[in-house]
């Protein structure tokens, strides 16, 4: 029962976080943008908040074991704060780059803590439904952070001072939910057993793919739209319309993925994302490509999570959570200053030539999936 309210509660907590995230993610790039700074550093920088999360995933399972899960949110939610005010310090590459990588920690501590907490309440039939809403939840959140873009102050400082108190509320909410998970006999990292299991790895990649693709989009789309001059309203407009997509897209997606099977339902939407990079590639139907665009990625994560945990042991799924978080960080720290080099080397339409690339190869490894 204590569980059965806690789970909305611990959403309106996640909400918060989200919004302040994604109001964040697309207000960086367009600072860096404004002081001049190549299209290499402003991916460095996003592959610094990565960086952030790669470490915050591994330390996530003792700061747990140490704090507890709600104590352990609510110190992430301090230090991503603390962080935001920080960038108004100065205005350089490796500054910026630093207080990025805070922020990185503090957000993948949130996650596993939340989708630890999902995982391990839920059963086998109510898990997926749970991970939609969860996903509907922060989506929606990343929505109403773009739209609410507009509404926050420009500058750094101030900036810094709404996203504290979008922090205080989510701690708030955090600490009235009820959730314990369990402690490990051992607090060491060891989630290679999971990586390394057969029949969960199509998951895995699926998380790591994810990772690239939306790392890359926070990372690196406003300041592809900045470069072809869209104001900061219309960019916010645009990302707005890329994230709705995906948020609309969650439960029927994942209800196809019951009813049909997760390789099909990868395998269609795979191919759905080649013909939006192409559309994109060609300046065709810019609206139709952005909606079809995000509709497809954003609902590959939760389908390949569902995946790799139907194959696991519920005393596991904690280890496989942190071995998706994992893979889904990786892709995101290694993309974004790959395709920004790329970008800046030969022209920003290569952004949706990479995507197309990285969804190739996903048809092939589920097409040649038995």
């Amino acid at each position: 029962m204590k569980h059965s309210y806690s789970f909305p509660i611990l959403l309106t907590s996640l909400l918060f976080v989200t919004i302040a995230l994604s109001a964040l993610n697309t207000q960086v790039p367009l600072w860096l943008v404004r002081e001049n700074f190549s299209l290499g550093q402003i991916g460095l920088v996003g592959s610094s908040y990565f960086t952030g999360n790669l470490l915050g995933t591994i330390m996530a399972n003792w700061f747990i074991s140490r704090f507890n899960a709600r104590f352990t949110y609510t110190y992430s939610c301090i230090i991503f704060a603390i962080a935001t005010i920080g960038l108004s310090f100065s205005m350089d590459f490796y500054s910026w780059a630093i207080w990025r990588f805070f922020i990185g920690i503090a957000c993948a501590v949130t996650w596993v803590v939340i989708e630890s907490c999902i995982l391990v309440t839920g059963t086998v039939r109510t898990r997926g439904k749970m991970l939609a809403v969860y996903l509907t939840t922060y989506y929606l959140g990343t929505v109403l952070g773009q739209a609410l873009l507009q509404y926050f102050p420009q500058e750094v400082l101030y900036f810094g001072l709404v996203i504290a108190v979008l922090m205080g509320l989510a701690i708030l909410f955090i600490l009235l939910t009820h959730y314990k998970l369990p402690k490990k006999k051992k607090s060491s990292f060891n989630i290679m057993p999971m990586i390394m299991y057969k029949p969960s790895r199509v998951g895995l990649i699926g998380c790591a793919i994810a990772g690239m693709l939306i790392g890359s989009l926070y990372s690196l789309m406003p300041a592809y739209y900045s470069h072809l001059g869209y104001t900061d309203n219309q960019v916010a407009n645009w990302m707005v319309l890329l994230i709705l997509s995906g948020v609309i897209a969650q439960m029927p997606a994942n209800w196809c993925a019951d009813r049909f099977g997760r390789r099909i339902v990868l395998l269609v939407e795979s191919i759905f994302m080649m013909i939006a990079c192409g559309l994109l590639i060609f300046n065709v139907c810019g609206v139709l490509a952005i909606i079809l665009l995000g509709a497809t990625i954003y609902t590959i994560y939760p389908i390949s999570m569902a995946w790799a945990c139907s194959c696991v042991r519920k005393q596991e799924i904690v280890s496989m959570n942190q071995a998706m978080l994992l893979t889904n960080t990786l892709g995101s720290l290694v993309a974004p200053a790959v395709i920004a080099f790329i970008m800046d080397t030969l022209s920003n339409t290569y952004l949706f030539i990479s995507f197309a690339i990285i969804s190739l190869y996903f048809v092939v490894l589920l097409l040649l999936k038995k």
